[in-house]
């Protein structure tokens, strides 16, 4: 990970040595053990709860998303089928209208000198 060797473990070890004393080592070195133990613990329940929370996101948005796309299918269609019927209606209302003018223009006397 840090790519240390051992000539560098040992001139950390010799500068702590002098820096704070062979009394005072081993309990230096319990605490820092305690706060990398600590930190790892921190590091890994974090890591779970967002393994956690990735996974219940990945579960519940396809079937989000297929509920969503069921849906808006569905309005599609019922909205389709409703453009289909008032298009039936206006080619039945064109119809009348054809039918009307004809009657109306087999009424009106054609005249000749006009065109």
């Amino acid at each position: 990970m840090f790519n240390v060797g051992i000539g560098e473990i040992l001139t950390i070890l010799f500068v702590c040595l002098v820096v704070f004393g062979p009394e005072r080592l081993p309990e230096l070195a319990r605490q820092v053990g305690r706060l990398i133990g600590q930190f790892r613990l921190l590091t890994q329940g974090a890591l779970d709860q967002l393994r956690e929370e990735a996974e219940l996101n990945d579960l519940n948005l396809p079937n989000l998303q297929v509920g969503s796309l069921r849906a808006q299918t569905r309005d599609y269609l019922r909205e389709l089928m409703d453009i289909d019927g008032q298009m039936a209606e206006l080619h039945r209302e064109r119809e009348r209208l054809r039918a009307a003018l004809e009657g109306e223009l087999d009424r009106v006397p054609f005249d000749h000198e006009a065109t």
